[in-house]
C-alpha cells in the first residue's frame, strides 16, 4: 500500500520531474528539422538524401490533406503494366497504392488478391517481432574492441565497418542484427538538445554525428541507415509528423520528425532510434533505453508517427492528418504491455458532459494498470479517476472538477517488475534519501553496517543532478550488474518504491459547455491500492465515491473471487463484510464513526494476513 502512495507523490512532486515525452521537432515550419541539412525526403538505400520514386501517391497539399493518385496516372513509362506496378508497390510496402488499386474499376482479380494479401500482412499484428522488444540491450554492444570504439568517434568512415562487423558478425538473424545496431546507437549517441532548441540544425550526416556523439532525429536516422547498409540490410529514412516533445494536438504543414524502416524478408519494419534512446525533459536529454518503437507494427506506430508521404504508412486504408490528430497519444510501451483499445475512445481531445468512460483489453493478467487526472501544471487531481478490472477487461472512469483543461493518464507495469526510481526532486534526494543511505554505512558499530562503502558509492553515483529540472535522474547502465544490485538493495532497505509505473496513454479532457464538473475540492472516487488493481476478479460495487460522512450508514458491497475475507479495519478493529450466500458478494451496512479522517477496506486470501484494497476520505 505504501509503495503505491509514494509513487503518486513522486509523480506530481515537481513539474520539471515529469517526462515531456520523446523528442519531437516542432511542426509548422519553425522546427529545426525543416532547416539546414537535416531531415531528408524519404529515401531508399544508404543515404536518406537520395530520392525515392513511389507509385500511386502524391504529396500533401498546403492544407495538409492526403491525396492518393489513381494507379493509371502514376505509370512512369508506357510499358509498365498493372502487374509491374502492383509488384513494385508490394516490394515497397506501398499499401496506399495497393488499396487504391483494389478499389479501381476494372482491376485484375489476381492482382487484387495479391494487393489484399500484402495489405493484410502489413495491417495485422506481426507475431514474430515482439520477442525483440525486450527493453534489454544486447551484450555485444559493450564488446566492441576498445581500439575500434576509440577510432569510430574520430574517423567514422574508416572504423564504422569494423564496429558493425563486431556487432553483427556471425549473426544469421536479420532482426537481431538491426536490434543490436539500434542498441549501439542508443548507447552511444545523445540527443542534441542545444542544437534542437537553437532552431538551427546542421551536419546530421553519419560522420558528423559520430564525431560529436550527438544528433537530432535525422542524425539518428542517417547513422542507422549507414550501419544497416554495412550489415547488408536495406534501410530507409522517413519524414513525418509526431506526437512527442512539444505536441499540442495539431500538426503543421512541415514534417517535424524522422525515423527508419528496414526491409527484412518480404516486409518493411519500422524503427525509431531517437525515441528509444531516451526522452527530453524540459531542455535536458535523459538517457533511458527502450525498445518501444523497435519493429512496432504499422497501425500502432501510426498512433504517434504520421509519414508525410502515405506510401510509408505501410497500412491501408491510410490515416489522414485529421485521423492522426483526433486519436489519443499512445506510446509504444502501451503495446509492450499487451494492451488494446476496445473502441475509438479516448480521442486526443475529449469534451465530457458528466463522467467519461472507456475500456481497454489486456492480453496478459500480469499487468497492473492505474489512472490519474492532472492539471496542465502536472498536479494530480485527487479522486478524479477510477479503474475497475474484470478479468482481462479494464474500465476507466474520468471526470473533471470544473471547466478547466485537464490531462488523463493511464499507467502500467508488470506485476513482478522491480525498477529503481528514475527521477526524484533534488530536496528529497539530498535531504532524505542520501543521508539515510549514508546512515546504513556510517553506524557507530561497524558490525551493524547494512551496506558496504562500495554499495554506498554505487548509490551516490547512480543518480545525477539536473538543477534546471529540479531533479536527480537515475543513470541507467544495464551492464553494470554490481551497481544495479546495490541500488536495488538500498531501495529495499530504505523502503523506497521499486514498483514504479510507466505512462502508456495520454489524452486531454475538459467539460463540455453547460457542464460545470463535479466540483472543486470534492473527491469523486475512492483511492485503490495495488492489491485491488492486481486483482482480476475483485470489484467494488458500493459505495463508489471518494468521500464518506461520519454518522451516516453506508452499504459496502465487494464482489471478489480473489480474496476469501474482506473487512473494514479502523485502529486495529475489524468489521468483516459477510459473504452473501445468494450473490456471493461481501456485504455490510456500516455506520461511519466520528473522529476519523479516512477509512480503508482490506482483503485477505488466507484469512490471516490482510492487505489494503480501498481508501475513502471521511468528513465530519
Amino acid at each position: 500500500m505504501k509503495k503505491m502512495i509514494v509513487f503518486f507523490m513522486l509523480a506530481v512532486m515537481v513539474m520539471g520531474c515529469m517526462s515531456s515525452g520523446a523528442p519531437r521537432e516542432p511542426a509548422g515550419g519553425k522546427g529545426p528539422e525543416t532547416a539546414g541539412t537535416s531531415a531528408p525526403a524519404p529515401a531508399r538505400g544508404n543515404s536518406p538524401d537520395q530520392d525515392r520514386t513511389v507509385p500511386g501517391t502524391s504529396p500533401r497539399n498546403s492544407g495538409g490533406e492526403a491525396k492518393t493518385a489513381r494507379p493509371a496516372a502514376v505509370r512512369t513509362a508506357p510499358t509498365q503494366t498493372d502487374a509491374e506496378l502492383v509488384a513494385a508497390a508490394i516490394r515497397q510496402g506501398n499499401c496506399a497504392f495497393l488499396y487504391a488499386y483494389t478499389q479501381r474499376e476494372g482491376a485484375e482479380r489476381p492482382l487484387v488478391t495479391q494487393a489484399n494479401n500484402a495489405i493484410r500482412m502489413y495491417s495485422g499484428a506481426d507475431g514474430g517481432t515482439g520477442r525483440y522488444r525486450t527493453n534489454r540491450m544486447e551484450a555485444r554492444v559493450r564488446r566492441v574492441p576498445a581500439a575500434l570504439m576509440e577510432q569510430v568517434f574520430v574517423d567514422p568512415a574508416a572504423a564504422l565497418p569494423g564496429v558493425v562487423a563486431s556487432l553483427t558478425g556471425g549473426m544469421t538473424d536479420s532482426f537481431l542484427k538491426v536490434k543490436t545496431l539500434h542498441d549501439w546507437i542508443c548507447d552511444n549517441i545523445a540527443y542534441d538538445t542545444a542544437m534542437y532548441f537553437s532552431g538551427r540544425v546542421s551536419a546530421q550526416d553519419y560522420i558528423s554525428v559520430l564525431k560529436k556523439k550527438k544528433a537530432v532525429c535525422s542524425g539518428y536516422t542517417n547513422v542507422m541507415n549507414q550501419m544497416c547498409s554495412l550489415a547488408g540490410i536495406e534501410s530507409i529514412g522517413i519524414n513525418g509528423y509526431s506526437k512527442g516533445f512539444g505536441y499540442t494536438g495539431s500538426i503543421g504543414n512541415n514534417p517535424d520528425h524522422a525515423w527508419n524502416a528496414v526491409h527484412i524478408g518480404n516486409k518493411w519494419h519500422l524503427v525509431d532510434v531517437t525515441w528509444d534512446a531516451g526522452p527530453v525533459e524540459r531542455r535536458t536529454f535523459i538517457k533511458r533505453y527502450s525498445t518501444a518503437w523497435l519493429f512496432l507494427d504499422s497501425r500502432p506506430f501510426l498512433y504517434s508517427h504520421l509519414p508525410a508521404d502515405d506510401a510509408y504508412q505501410y497500412y491501408a486504408p491510410v490515416l489522414t492528418p485529421a485521423d492522426f490528430m483526433r486519436e489519443a497519444y499512445i506510446p509504444g510501451a502501451f503495446f509492450r504491455y499487451g494492451l488494446a483499445l476496445k473502441a475509438e475512445d479516448p480521442e486526443y481531445n475529449n469534451l465530457i458532459d458528466g463522467g467519461f468512460t472507456f475500456d481497454l483489453v489486456m492480453r496478459s493478467g500480469n499487468v497492473l494498470l492505474s489512472s490519474e487526472l492532472r492539471t496542465p501544471g502536472q498536479q494530480e487531481v485527487e479522486g478524479a479517476s477510477w479503474t475497475e478490472r474484470k478479468g482481462t477487461a479494464v474500465t476507466f472512469d474520468f471526470d473533471v472538477p470544473d471547466a478547466g483543461e485537464y490531462r488523463g493518464h493511464i499507467f502500467a507495469r508488470f506485476t513482478n517488475a522491480e525498477t529503481p526510481v528514475e527521477r526524484i526532486d533534488i530536496g528529497t534526494f539530498e535531504r532524505d534519501w542520501l543521508p539515510r543511505a549514508e546512515a546504513l554505512f556510517n553506524t557507530e558499530n561497524p558490525g551493524n553496517r547494512k551496506i558496504s562503502a562500495g554499495e554506498l558509492e554505487y548509490f551516490r553515483n547512480s543518480y545525477y543532478k539536473v538543477a534546471d529540472n529540479g531533479c536527480y535522474y537515475f543513470l541507467e547502465d544495464q551492464f553494470d550488474a554490481a551497481r544495479n544490485t546495490a541500488v536495488m538493495k538500498i531501495h529495499r532497505l530504505l523502503d523506497l518504491p521499486t514498483d514504479m509505473l510507466e505512462n502508456v496513454l495520454d489524452f486531454n479532457i475538459r467539460a463540455a459547455p453547460g457542464y460545470r464538473g463535479f466540483g472543486r475540492g470534492i473527491v469523486k472516487y475512492p483511492a485503490a491500492f495495488s492489491a485491488y488493481g492486481n486483482a482480476a476478479n475483485t470489484q467494488l460495487l458500493s459505495p463508489v465515491k471518494g468521500v464518506l460522512t461520519s454518522g451516516e450508514t453506508e452499504r459496502f458491497v465487494v464482489s471478489s473471487r480473489d480474496f476469501t475475507r474482506v473487512a473494514i479495519i479502523i485502529n486495529g478493529e475489524f468489521t468483516p463484510l459477510e459473504k452473501n450466500s445468494r450473490t456471493g458478494n461481501f456485504e455490510a451496512d456500516f455506520e461511519i464513526p466520528a473522529g476519523i479522517t479516512e477509512l480503508a477496506v482490506y482483503g485477505s486470501k488466507d484469512g490471516r494476513q490482510y492487505t489494503g484494497l480501498l481508501r475513502y476520505r471521511v468528513v465530519q
